[in-house]
């Protein structure tokens, strides 16, 4: 499906938007800014609502807290699960974090007209202000906080209280992703070289997966990983296996050479790959999975947005050009019945799921339909070629 079959909005929020989440009850809370300095640009966390109408969609905002300019934009957004808290990584100014005083992790309550301020930790360990959070999320239950740092830094907290569950681990280099699984007993982080499969409680290690490549061999980073969600079995010919949907983990894998994009599945009870496809001829930027996990979505450095079925890792749909600069956060709403999307370029865009994806003959059809007249040329040589082959015998 292409862009002209999904229903789609754009929104202008004023500035660019870094991370996105979605709370308990499905508000959209956009994060982002100009940073610190005198950009002009506000720093911002904003709560927006999807409304909808005959499958369309539009953002209406409610409320917005504006912050410090001496400080950060907001550079990660978790959402608790079981509440109406996010936390937010913004780091303090350039003096505080001098002085080790950099309380970053942030807590906020979602209220109907306003967004408050909770308690605060330290989760990232360097004294430098280039090092910000890349990541962060709650487990299931939220009773845990994990996040990763472009220091190569992992800290787990306990929610609500913000204390240390364990002490920082190092990683192998800065860190790309962290996901809890279904069960929230195991979390993945994810560096370019390496992914480390944890105990939540603990830390300790439970799988370590290096040397990351394509199915053909072309080495590669990984990205993102993500554990499944609970609905369905997968099944993939080529490996002769089935695996339950929670039992399954996706990592986005760019490759080297940065021109192509790959999402491999990976079963958790082996520790063994079943199915590697590429998605992009260009590298995924952002990810995200929907609530059911029965979709996946990605965006690309070309300004591509796709959508894809994660039973099968079949495209479902592909916007081009989906905004004019960088898009740098996905999510899907509570319901998985909208995607939406945030760019660098102050804009923020809600994709409405169609009830029923076309299937692959569907697919073909309407690329044929699009193209007639070049299907008929097609049709006409291939039958000259045959009456000329006949001619001759």
């Amino acid at each position: 499906m292409t862009a002209a079959g999904l229903s789609r909005s754009t929104e202008s929020v004023g500035f660019p938007i870094a991370c996105i989440g979605v709370t308990q009850n499905n508000e959209i809370v956009l994060g982002g800014g100009g940073g610190s300095g005198r950009s002009g640009v506000r720093n911002k966390l904003a709560v927006y609502a999807i409304e909808s109408k005959n499958n369309d969609a539009k953002l209406k905002k409610a409320h917005e807290l504006e912050l410090s300019s001496e400080e950060d934009a907001p550079t990660c957004i978790a959402a608790n699960p079981k509440g109406k808290t996010i936390v937010s990584s913004i780091n303090r100014s350039k003096a505080a974090i001098e002085k080790g005083q950099n309380k970053n992790c942030r807590v906020f309550t979602v209220a109907k007209t306003s967004i408050n301020g909770g308690k605060s930790a330290n989760t990232i360990c360097s004294a430098s202000d280039y090092d910000y959070q890349k990541c962060m999320t709650f487990d299931p239950l939220g009773k845990l906080v994990a996040a990763g740092a472009s220091d190569g830094t992992v800290a787990v907290l306990q929610f609500p209280a913000m204390h240390p569950a364990f002490p920082f681990v190092e990683a192998a280099d800065e860190v790309n992703d962290v996901s809890f699984n279904a069960e929230g007993k195991w979390l993945a982080v994810a560096t370019n070289d390496e992914l480390k499969i944890l105990k939540a409680k603990t830390g300790s290690v439970v799988q370590t997966i290096d040397n990351p490549h394509t199915s053909s061999g072309q080495p590669a980073v990984f990205r993102f990983a993500r554990f499944g969600g609970e609905a369905g079995v997968l099944r993939f010919a080529a490996s002769k296996t089935k695996t339950k949907m929670h039992d399954a983990m996706y990592t986005v894998l760019n490759t080297k050479s940065r021109k192509q994009a790959y999402i491999a599945i990976w079963n958790t009870l082996t520790w063994t790959r079943i199915a590697t496809r590429p998605v992009s001829n260009s590298p995924i930027t952002t990810f995200a999975t929907s609530r059911d996990g029965r979709l996946l979505a990605f965006a690309t450095a070309s300004l591509q947005i796709g959508i894809c079925d994660a039973h099968t890792l079949r495209i479902l749909a592909r916007i081009h050009s989906a905004h004019a600069f960088a898009i740098t956060a996905l999510a899907f709403d509570n319901t998985g019945r909208f995607l939406v999307s945030g760019s660098a370029d102050e804009t923020c865009q809600v994709i409405a799921i169609p009830d029923k994806w076309p299937t692959a003959w569907d697919a073909l059809v309407a690329v044929a339909h699009d193209n007639i007249q070049i299907v008929i040329m097609v049709f006409v040589m291939l039958v000259a070629i045959a009456l000329s082959f006949s001619l001759r015998s």
